[in-house]
Order: structure tokens, then C-alpha cells, then sequence
């Protein structure tokens, strides 16, 4: 009988030992397959056509949006831009901005931290992608392989680079908590807010900063700053964390007391000429949903001078974009 129990015992235990086994390395190409899909580019801006463009990595089955502050707080004012919205990336990358920014949908921002760089972004529709699983970063040490997927300005959009963990960073840029990874993998702007991934896949950092130009001006060069994993787990909600919320471990902390805003600063990019900027994307974008704006509110009001029985058809715009001003804040 004893026998029996012990065999029994074997048994029961053997799938908890499978199921602690280290993930698969995938190769960079594995990892863009099946995560780039759930990288979304990030527009936000002013009526005037100003404001930023960045990235950001759906988290949860509800498509909620994980990303820098930065991208979707203007420095102007302090608060939310008026206007946010994702695009999903397509089933095949053309390199043509206006065909690859063609799946939009509107977002509200429903958190944000500027001193951590954090913003948790409330689309108005599920993406219908799976979502990103925010990983253990604890095991996590320099020498280690990574891979950033974003949109860096003067490069392409949905772009892959990938490098290695460089060292880690505690209270990145004096702000207590801000725990970071530096590294060497490619990061410009345009990138921030996207995921740093590792081998399995799973965002270990939410890359926010680079260095390109010291104080002399001397040019640096790989230099490039993520906020780890675990910051952002205790932020979006620490032991509370959504259980929809994918990660591959408990939170190791509860999310630390709100901080006051703090200034943000640009550094100087220093690159050849581009196929894109952001400041023309994010202008056309905002000039479009103008347009298409007053296109709706002119035909609204020859409706309300024809008789009525008379139908009229609309010509489509750019779908999804509301009148400036009509969207919610």
C-alpha cells in the first residue's frame, strides 16, 4: 500500500515539475511572429496637428494598452492629449505609413505616472490580438539576449532590433522605484512605450529612453534605457493585478503612492535622412480627421435643408476618426 501512495504521489507531482520548466528560447524571427501582432503604434495629439507618436503593447483580453507617459501626455498642459488612438499592426508590413496605419481605433488614457513613465491606455473596442505576458524580470542578468518591437522615427514602422540586457539601472533618472534595464538593442523615438522582450517572448521592460549626446557633446551610442517588468506589474496593479492581466509570476510588490508630475526632456537624435517623421505622420493624421470632420458636419447640415425623404450618401473618410473635439477625455 505504501508502494501504491508513493507511486500516486510521483504521478500528481509530475506535471507541477513539467509546468516549472524554463520557456523554449525562440529565435528574433520566432519572437516577432507571434508578438508583433500585439505591438500597436500609438498616435496622440493636439487639434493643431501637433503631438507625439510612440508604442505601446496590448496587455489584457479587454486590449487595454501598456506605455510611456510621454507618449500620450502633453508636456504643455500637463494632462491626457485630446486625441489618442492605436493601429494594429497589418497582416503584412508594406512600409508605406498611410496603408499600414489603416486598422485605428480610438483610446482614453486611463492612467498615467510621468515621474515612472508609465500610461495605461483604454481602447474604445478589444484589438482582438492576444495579449503580451508581462514576464519575471528577477532572473534577468547582463549578457542576457532581447528584442525591441516599435516604431523608431528616421526607420520603419513595426521594426525589430534586438541586442542584449547591458546592466541594470536602479531609480533610473532619480526617481525612486523607476528600476530599469539598460541595453544595447536599438531604441530611438518613436519606440517608447514598446515592449523589451526576451527569448520566450515576454515583456521583461518597457523601453523609455536613450542617450545620444553627453553634456560635451560627444555622440553615444548604445545606450538605451527600459523600465522593468516588475515596475510595471506593481504599478498597473501589484497583488491586485486584473486577473486578465497575463504574467508569468506573482507581482512582487504593491503599487507604490501616485508622485507629482515631473518635467520630461527630449534628447537629440542624431540619424541620417528617414523614410518617415513623426511630427508628418502625426500632422496628416490630425488633418484627416479634421477634414473628415467638417466633410460630415457639411452634410449634415445640406440634410437639414432638403426635403425630407431624400436620401444622400456619405463619402467615407478616415474611419473611426470623431469631429476634434467630440471624443471623450
Amino acid at each position: 500500500m505504501n508502494i501504491l501512495h508513493a507511486a500516486l504521489a510521483l504521478t500528481l507531482a509530475a506535471p507541477a515539475v513539467a509546468a516549472e520548466a524554463p520557456a523554449a528560447a525562440l529565435s528574433a524571427k520566432e519572437i516577432y511572429a507571434k508578438d508583433a501582432k500585439s505591438v500597436v503604434l500609438i498616435l496622440a495629439g493636439r487639434p493643431s496637428g501637433e503631438g507625439e507618436l510612440g508604442t505601446g503593447s496590448v496587455i489584457d483580453a479587454y486590449g487595454r494598452v501598456l506605455t510611456n507617459a510621454h507618449v500620450v501626455v502633453d508636456d504643455r498642459t500637463g494632462r491626457p492629449f485630446p486625441s489618442v488612438r492605436v493601429y494594429l499592426k497589418p497582416a503584412k508590413i508594406s512600409g508605406d505609413p498611410k496603408t499600414d496605419m489603416r486598422d485605428g481605433i480610438d483610446a482614453k488614457v486611463a492612467r498615467y505616472d510621468r515621474r515612472l513613465d508609465l500610461a495605461l491606455l483604454e481602447p474604445t473596442r478589444a484589438p482582438g490580438v492576444p495579449a503580451l505576458v508581462l514576464g519575471d524580470d528577477a532572473g534577468v542578468e547582463p549578457g542576457d539576449p532581447v528584442v525591441a518591437i516599435g516604431h523608431p522615427e528616421q526607420g520603419g514602422l513595426w521594426t525589430l532590433t534586438q541586442g542584449v540586457v547591458s546592466t541594470v539601472v536602479a531609480d533610473l533618472g532619480g526617481v525612486k522605484g523607476k528600476n530599469a534595464f539598460q541595453t544595447d538593442a536599438s531604441i530611438n523615438r518613436g519606440n517608447s512605450g514598446g515592449p523589451l522582450l526576451d527569448r520566450s517572448g515576454a515583456i521583461i521592460g518597457v523601453n523609455t529612453s536613450m542617450a545620444r549626446k553627453a553634456a560635451d557633446g560627444l555622440t553615444i551610442t548604445s545606450v538605451n534605457f527600459s523600465i522593468k517588468s516588475s515596475v510595471a506589474r506593481a504599478w498597473v496593479g501589484g497583488e491586485n493585478l486584473p486577473a486578465d492581466v497575463a504574467t508569468t509570476s506573482p507581482a512582487p510588490a504593491p503599487a507604490a503612492a501616485a508622485l507629482p508630475p515631473a518635467p520630461r526632456t527630449k534628447p537629440r537624435v542624431l540619424t541620417p535622412a528617414k523614410p518617415y517623421r513623426i511630427d508628418d505622420v502625426v500632422e496628416r493624421e490630425m488633418k484627416e480627421m479634421e477634414d473628415l470632420g467638417n466633410e460630415m458636419h457639411d452634410e449634415i447640415q445640406r440634410r437639414a435643408a432638403r426635403p425630407r425623404g431624400r436620401r444622400v450618401r456619405l463619402r467615407s473618410g478616415k474611419p473611426g476618426w470623431p469631429r476634434p473635439g467630440s471624443r471623450p477625455s
